[in-house]
């Protein structure tokens, strides 16, 4: 019964895995990791603040550079900064997606018992991470079209 619970839940997890139709750009990737290397403490902080807040909801670009601006560590930085901390929130969101995802396939391996409540409420909490993993990596490959000057260039500010 285990076993054919776990294979259920793995068709449900492909199935929604092959709803993502967009994938992060490898550029993106590459600038997170360069960048989270190099800048201060407070920045990192506020990027995984926000990450984790918006984590499991549908993201506003515009909504969350307006909120951005507000924020005092970032205080007369200017549009490409904005953008360039807003694709470093993006790519967290969506790594902390990822590892949802893994921890709900992992939870579900171990405990095949759930009632079918649970496991409705799984899979549309999966389809959301899903479709909201998408819309971010939209997003991510847009702004970094409109980032066009050098990312390290950018990144320099917040060291």
């Amino acid at each position: 019964m285990k076993n054919t619970l776990l294979l259920l839940f793995l068709f449900f997890a492909c199935h929604a895995f092959s709803q993502v139709n967009a994938v992060l750009p490898s550029e993106a990737k590459t600038f997170y990791e360069n960048a989270m290397l190099r800048i201060k403490p407070q920045f990192k902080n506020l990027i995984e603040k926000n990450a984790n807040k918006l984590t499991g909801h549908k993201i506003n670009v515009d909504s969350l550079m307006i909120e951005l601006q507000k924020n005092p560590l970032l205080k007369g930085k200017n549009e490409k900064d904005m953008e360039a901390i807003t694709v470093l929130i993006l790519v967290q969101v969506s790594r902390n997606v990822d590892n949802n995802l893994k921890e709900m396939v992992i939870h579900k391996k171990n405990d095949g018992n759930e009632n079918e409540a649970d496991n409705q409420r799984e899979k549309n909490y999966a389809s959301l991470l899903v479709e909201n993993k998408s819309e971010i990596a939209q997003n991510v490959s847009f702004i970094m079209k409109k980032l066009s000057v050098s990312s390290q260039t950018v990144m320099d500010k917040f060291k």
